[in-house]
């Protein structure tokens, strides 16, 4: 039975890779319209809007309606959810995430690279004191998103260089490589990257340190919070010290045979 599985598995279904993708898609980016969807997937328009109505139709696609895009609904998270819940890494990691929002009250979020993204693999928003209207999606550009710039300023400048270009010519950013590598190096130069989030709230802003294991970064620790509630002497006197003593526990515990 298991080797008949394996054998029809050689084949796959290209409808439903298809939708898998749109669905990825969807999953990476908030509010797509079709045209970000197709554009993303490299599906003929044709495709996609069939992809999406089907998607709309069994559960899995919100849409928002005219010219405001889709979003992905409970299901799609329902999907994962044994599997977040589940992982090794994320038992290791949340004790010392759950402490941290203890102490700065704040909602902290520890992500893990993932090819030129950034994705949560742990949340401390249930134990964090300050209950904010967070990210439904859990994968972020790594070069548009505080962790993916605090993940690039850990590497060497030339492996970086290389994930920014790439990024840029794969249109996920606006920017020119120029533009974000500066980004890069500020990051670099202040030991934290900084992104705001204005579509979810005015002033919403993550602050993000990598994360370390074995002298190389596998992702990094952010901390969301407003702008205008955390002064500069307080993100840097308080809140980045507290951050950076989690991010290197966190680094322990993965240091042995994680990575």
């Amino acid at each position: 039975m298991a080797a008949g599985v394996r054998a029809a598995g050689a084949k796959p279904v290209n409808a439903l890779v298809r939708g898998l993708r749109v669905l990825a898609v969807a999953n990476e980016i908030q509010r797509p319209t079709v045209a970000e969807l197709v554009r993303r997937s490299r599906l003929p328009k044709a495709t996609v809007i069939r992809l999406v109505q089907t998607l709309v139709h069994e559960g899995y696609l919100e849409d928002l309606g005219e010219a405001e895009g889709y979003q992905v609904t409970a299901k799609v998270r329902n999907l994962s959810r044994a599997l977040v819940e589940r992982t090794p890494i994320a038992q290791l990691v949340q004790p010392p995430l759950d402490e941290l929002a203890a102490r700065v009250k704040w909602p902290s979020e520890f992500f893990l690279a993932e090819g030129r993204s950034v994705v949560i693999e742990v949340s401390n928003r249930s134990a964090a004191p300050i209950k904010l209207n967070l990210f439904e999606h859990r994968r972020f550009p790594m070069v548009a998103s505080a962790t993916g710039l605090a993940y690039l300023s850990a590497l060497p400048e030339a492996e970086a260089e290389r994930i920014v270009r790439e990024s840029v010519a794969d249109g996920a950013v606006p920017d020119s490589v120029e533009a974000t590598l500066a980004q890069v190096a500020a990051a670099r130069g202040r030991g934290h990257a900084l992104w705001e989030y204005p579509s979810l709230a005015p002033g919403l802003r993550m602050a993000s340190i990598p994360v370390l294991v074995g002298g190389r970064p596998v992702g990094g620790l952010s901390l969301v919070h407003f702008r205008d509630l955390v002064p500069a002497d307080l993100l840097d006197g308080f809140l980045l010290p507290e951050m950076r003593v989690v991010a290197a526990r966190i680094g322990a515990v993965l240091d042995d045979g994680w990575f």
